[in-house]
């Protein structure tokens, strides 16, 4: 009977010898995506009121457009502009979304009557604005097809649009900056020619930022699966919360400042132009690259002001 007993015993040994290490507490590789689709459109998230106060509007405003979330539930925006100017798209609202688009010399030494300005827009600039059933679309470019007459001038355009917080965006300009705050969609790309990109206060399961020359800033800002940031000259700022779990690939011709990074929080390889592996045990895809400029890689502090 003892005999059985020990080869019982010697088989069982042997079982949890070939279970543990499929068991092992050690999550260095071990990467909980948690990739879920976010629900886009109005939700009960949404709580502010789009400003209509003179204050707020400006004297450049041209083109205004309204429409209920009752009837058009956003889960898409989509700008772009071929003129100067600047795109910005700002999300948290909860019972309309809205287009604002303004218009003004872009050579700020001209001085131009309101009318002019309209006149100028109506025969040399073609502007798409509207909503689908779920998508809120604003274009400006010059119209091809036009000679220009001597009343022309060339005029900066720029567009902001209020949306619910749970959006898409797809955003693009030529020179200029374009700014998000507050939005939390599934897929958001912004590109530019040169000038700024900043996304602010938002999530998403993937960013496409891009631009030729000027500024990218991710700040306070999150993926759950990829953030790609690329440009050929300038500066890329990425300023995450600090609790941030990701798997870097920062590359720079110039440098790379990311101080933040030690032996508690990243496990990879650092050096001036390049830094790759896991920050806080790896998570979505940070991938970042600037030809002539620096990267700054650091924490999100409370109330930083951008």
């Amino acid at each position: 009977m003892k005999q059985y007993f020990n080869l019982a015993a010697s088989l069982i040994t042997g079982l949890l010898l070939l279970i543990t290490p499929a068991c092992s507490s050690d999550r260095d590789d071990i990467i909980d995506y948690n990739i879920v689709d976010v629900q886009e459109g109005p939700s009960k998230n949404d709580v502010l009121n789009i400003p209509t106060d003179a204050a707020y509007l400006g004297d450049s405003i041209r083109y205004t457009r309204t429409y209920a979330l009752s009837t058009h539930p956003i889960k898409k925006v989509s700008a772009s502009t071929t003129q100067n100017g600047h795109i910005a798209v700002f999300g948290g609202y909860k019972e309309q979304t809205a287009i604002y688009i303004y218009a003004k010399a872009d050579n700020e030494s001209i001085d131009l009557t309101d009318e002019q300005i309209k006149t100028i827009l109506e025969k040399y600039y073609n502007i798409e604005s509207y909503a689908n059933d779920t998508e809120i679309v604003a274009n400006v470019s010059e119209k091809s097809d036009v000679i220009q007459g001597t009343d022309y001038r060339k005029l900066r355009v720029s567009i902001k649009i209020f949306t619910p917080e749970s959006v898409s965006t797809a955003l693009s300009i030529a020179k200029g900056s374009i700014m998000v705050k507050n939005i939390s969609g599934n897929n958001h790309t912004a590109k530019s020619i040169s000038g700024s990109i900043k996304y602010i206060d938002s999530s998403g399961r993937n960013f496409t930022v891009e631009s030729e020359s000027g500024y990218i800033g991710m700040i306070n800002t999150s993926a759950s699966e990829s953030m790609n940031t690329k440009l050929s000259k300038g500066n890329i700022q990425l300023v995450l919360p600090k609790d941030t779990k990701a798997t870097l690939d920062l590359q720079s011709s110039t440098n790379i400042n990311a101080y933040i990074l030690n032996s508690s929080n990243f496990k990879g390889t650092t050096s001036k132009t390049k830094v790759q592996g896991k920050l806080n045990g790896g998570g979505f895809q940070i991938n970042s690259a600037s030809g002539m400029g620096v990267i700054v890689f650091r924490w999100y502090e409370n109330n930083e002001k951008y």
